[in-house]
C-alpha cells in the first residue's frame, strides 16, 4: 500500500529531525524515556495551570531533579575524589593485579589444595580469566563515568539537551503520537497500549536499576565508613556505577576492600564488611531488583537480565535502560499481534459460518 501525502510529509519531517539530532542518540533516547516517565506529571500541571505555565514549572521541576543529586554528589564525593581516583589510578597503572602479598597467600592456598590435581586444575583456570574479567568491567566503567563527569562543558551541554528535549516530547506528546499513529498506520487504541507498555517498563527500571543501584551505593558507603575505609563516599560512587552489572555488581567493589582490610591485619572489620555486602547489599539486589523489574516486564527475571547484558554488551551502559525498554516492545509487539491474528481467525469463522448458513 502506498503511502498517502500526510504520511510522506510527516515521514520527511521525523527524518529531518533525526538527522539534525543524530550526533546525540543516547541523550534524545534518555530524554524520551523520561518524558514516558514524566508525562502524568506534566499532564497534571496542565489540568491545572496555562499551558506556559505548566510548561516553564515542568522545566524547573526537571531541573532541579537533576541538579539536586549532582549538587549532593559534589559535596560528599568531590573532596574524597582525588585521593580515590590517585588509588584507582595505581590500581589501572597494574593493569588491576593483585598485591604481592595477596599472591603471596594465594600461593600458600593453592599449595594447600595441590592434593586435589582436578580442583587445582580447576582453580588455576578460572583464576586466569577472572582477574582480566574484572579488570576490563572496573575498567571500563570507571573510565566512562569519570571521562563523562571530567568534561565539565560537554556535559552542561548535554544536560541542557537533555532537560529541553524532555520538555519538549511531553509538550507536543499529542501532537507527537498522531504524527506516529498516521506514519505507522495503527489504531489510536494500539499506540496507547505501547505506550502504556513502555511507561511501565521504565518505570520497573527506574526502581529495579537505577533506585536499587544507588540505594545499594549508599548503603555501601555506610558500609565502608564503619569499617573504617578511607574514602567511604568515593567508594560508595564506584559501587553505585558498578551495582547494575548482573551477578557481581557491587562485589566488584566491597571484595576487594574486604581482602585489603583482612590483609593490613582488619580481620574483625573485613569479616563485618563482608557480611554487610552478603546480607544487606546483596539482599537488596536479589530481593527488590527482580520484584521491580518483574512488575514492569512480564517475564522471567532471567530473560530480563540476558535483556540486560545483551543491552550492555551492545550500547554500553545506556544498554541498562535500552535492553529491558526494547525487550518491553517486542513482548507488547507480539502481543498485539497474536490479538490482531485472533481477531482475524473470528471474523473468518463467523463470516464462513454465516456463509455456510445461507
Amino acid at each position: 500500500m502506498r503511502p498517502t501525502l500526510t504520511q510522506t510529509l510527516y515521514m520527511l519531517a521525523t527524518a529531518s529531525w533525526l538527522a539534525l539530532l543524530w550526533p546525540y542518540p543516547i541523550t534524545l533516547f534518555l530524554a524520551g524515556c523520561t518524558a514516558t516517565l514524566t508525562l502524568p506529571l506534566f499532564l497534571r500541571l496542565r489540568a491545572r495551570f496555562l499551558p506556559r505555565t505548566a510548561i516553564t514549572l515542568f522545566a524547573l521541576f526537571l531541573t532541579t531533579a537533576m541538579l539536586v543529586p549532582i549538587s549532593v554528589l559534589i559535596v560528599l564525593v568531590v573532596p574524597q575524589a582525588q585521593a580515590g581516583i590517585a588509588m584507582f589510578n595505581q590500581l589501572r597503572a597494574a593493569n588491576f593485579q593483585l598485591p604481592p602479598h595477596w599472591l603471596a597467600w594465594l600461593d600458600e592456598l593453592y599449595a594447600s589444595i595441590a592434593q586435589w590435581p582436578w580442583l587445582e586444575k580447576t582453580l588455576h583456570d578460572v583464576s586466569a580469566h577472572l582477574e582480566t574479567a574484572l579488570g576490563d568491567i572496573v575498567q571500563t566503567v570507571v573510565s566512562s563515568s569519570f571521562g563523562f563527569v571530567g568534561g565539565t562543558v560537554l556535559t552542561l551541554w548535554l544536560l541542557l539537551l537533555f532537560i529541553t528535549f524532555t520538555t519538549l516530547f511531553v509538550a507536543y506528546a499529542e501532537h507527537i503520537k498522531k504524527i506516529a499513529i498516521t506514519i505507522l498506520n495503527i489504531p489510536s487504541s494500539m499506540m496507547g497500549r505501547f505506550v502504556h507498555s513502555q511507561f511501565r517498563a521504565l518505570r520497573g527500571v527506574m526502581l529495579g536499576i537505577l533506585l536499587v543501584a544507588m540505594a545499594q551505593g549508599f548503603l555501601c558507603g555506610i558500609g565502608f565508613a564503619f569499617a573504617g575505609v578511607r574514602q567511604p563516599a568515593f567508594w560508595g560512587l564506584l559501587a553505585t556505577l558498578v551495582a547494575p552489572i548482573p551477578v557481581v555488581g557491587t562485589a566488584l567493589v566491597w571484595l576487594p576492600l574486604c581482602l585489603s582490610l583482612w590483609f593490613t591485619g582488619n580481620g574483625i572489620a573485613a569479616i563485618g564488611l563482608a557480611l554487610w555486602g552478603l546480607i544487606a547489599v546483596a539482599g537488596i539486589d536479589n530481593i527488590l531488583r527482580p520484584l521491580f523489574l518483574r512488575s514492569g516486564i512480564d517475564t522471567s527475571i532471567v530473560v530480563l537480565i540476558i535483556s540486560i547484558l545483551c543491552g550492555m554488551a551492545s550500547l554500553g551502559p545506556v544498554g541498562l535502560i535500552a535492553g529491558p525498554v526494547l525487550l518491553a516492545f517486542a513482548l507488547q509487539a507480539v502481543k498485539e499481534g497474536n490479538a490482531l491474528k485472533t481477531a482475524h481467525r473470528i471474523l473468518f469463522d463467523s463470516a464462513r459460518g454465516k456463509s455456510q448458513h445461507d
